[in-house]
């Protein structure tokens, strides 16, 4: 059966915290990543892949066993190896294909690379957070904006394909200061990046801060704003981002896990429907208020975001046009992010989104 590298299934094994040096101010991995074992065993982690291939009804997807919440290239090179010789077991049966790790830019060495190239990983993903080194300071991250630079560089000596993780709205920073970051991304050349905006979670120096009046989190249309910013900009670069926004797991959904931030289940899709939205916009300023009937053509892939959650978009469309009948055609055939409106005379525009979808 041929693989399709371009559709992959994500296996994640947390490893709650385990390597890391010390807590960053807005870190609560319990909350963020939900209930798992304080210690991982072998029966555990075989239950967790098993469980997860079990569920996989298309076979021809790309099967990766991924180890996140902690510090991987932290932990004992005993540990590491003894994890992805684990995760190599199904490599070597033929149903899992490829293992990522993610960790901290100040663990990555060329020993520590030359043991993850030994042992199957092929993605690392770096938790960058920011590169103002004000910003990572006041995170207690421990690390500077160098440390990223160099591992991002390391990593393309040893051929990892390689992501970022990028926070919006930390303390002491700004929209300069997080559009700086993804021009330092950019430079850099990540394969694929996620952002998230940053979540006020119960039990974290954040949550103290928060409580006495000293941090202020972004609204949701803030981050939604910085989010697509990013987005434009690194899609025009040739950057995947691969995740906006955390995973809303159940302790996040419990009562008081998360304080304060700009929280939404379908976070990702509000930022990808802003910029449909917004070329919707342009298009629509070349048409006349009175027009009719208009009518837009897109990919049936793109109609989600095009409508926004919860149809929000279209009914903005509606609100702007009140007297003009909104059509929205879509063909399974037509080029992903490309949006035409035609106005009741057949006159077509075109406005090309452009986005790494």
């Amino acid at each position: 059966m041929k693989i399709n590298d371009n559709k992959s299934i994500i296996i994640p094994i947390f490893i709650m915290h385990s390597g890391c040096p010390h807590r960053c101010i807005f870190c609560n991995q319990k909350i963020a990543s939900g209930y798992f074992h304080a210690e991982l065993k072998k029966n555990i982690f075989d239950a967790e892949v098993d469980s997860y291939l079990n569920s996989n009804k298309d076979k021809t997807k790309k099967v990766e066993i991924a180890f996140y919440g902690g510090n991987f290239t932290g932990l004992q090179p005993s540990c590491q190896k003894e994890l992805l010789s684990w995760a190599n077991t199904y490599i070597s049966a033929g149903i899992v294909h490829s293992i990522r790790i993610s960790t901290r830019p100040d663990y990555i060495t060329e020993e520590i690379l030359t043991l993850l190239k030994n042992s199957g990983v092929t993605t690392v993903e770096i938790g960058a957070q920011s590169f103002v080194d004000e910003v990572l300071q006041y995170a207690q991250r421990g690390h500077d904006s160098i440390a990223i630079v160099k591992a991002l560089r390391l990593l393309k000596d040893y051929s990892f394909h390689t992501s970022l993780h990028l926070m919006a709205g930390l303390p002491k920073d700004t929209k300069e200061g997080f559009l700086y970051s993804i021009e330092k991304t950019i430079e850099l050349k990540p394969d694929m990046a996620r952002i998230h905006p940053v979540l006020v979670l119960n039990n974290t120096v954040l949550a103290d801060e928060y409580r006495q009046g000293k941090y202020i989190p972004l609204e949701l249309s803030e981050a939604i704003e910085l989010c697509s910013l990013a987005l434009d900009k690194l899609s025009a670069a040739g950057i995947r981002i691969i995740r906006f926004g955390l995973h809303l797991s159940d302790e996040m959904k419990k009562n008081g896990a998360v304080l304060a931030g700009p929280i939404h289940p379908s976070f990702g899709s509000l930022v990808r429907s802003s910029i449909y939205f917004r070329h919707a916009l342009k298009l629509l300023d070349e048409i006349p208020k009175g027009t009719r009937k208009i009518r837009f053509n897109l990919s049936s892939y793109d109609v989600a975001n095009f409508r926004g959650f919860n149809n929000r978009n279209v009914a903005a469309i509606k609100k702007l046009y009140p007297k003009t009948k909104i059509v929205i055609e879509s063909f399974a055939n037509q080029e992903r992010g490309v949006i035409s409106l035609a106005d009741d005379t057949g006159i077509l525009i075109r406005s090309n989104i452009s986005l790494m979808v």
